[in-house]
């Protein structure tokens, strides 16, 4: 796959939250929220069940995407919204 046929994206999705484990009112642990998260990176997956994000990448000469790095895949179930980056060329 060449790198410049994969779109950058912006994904924010929820996550469990733990808690710091002190002594807590009832009614706080009730109310403890979930974490809303964001990733940046190239999509390089995605299908019903999750996408895949790609931060790194080793930068070929003939632009072909063969290794990357700072990878995370994403429950779609967890996404509330995806944003498509557009590259600012200078």
């Amino acid at each position: 796959m060449k790198i410049n046929d994969v779109a950058i994206y912006r994904v924010t999705w929820f996550d469990a939250q733990d808690s710091d484990g002190n002594w807590t009112d009832i009614k706080d642990i009730q109310n403890h929220e979930l974490a809303t998260c964001q990733d940046v990176g190239w999509m390089v997956h995605r299908d019903e069940t999750r996408l895949v994000l790609m931060r790194s990448r080793i930068v070929e000469k003939d632009e072909e995407l063969r290794e990357g790095g700072g990878h995370i895949a994403i429950p779609n179930s967890w996404v509330i919204k995806v944003e498509r980056l557009e590259p600012v060329i200078r």
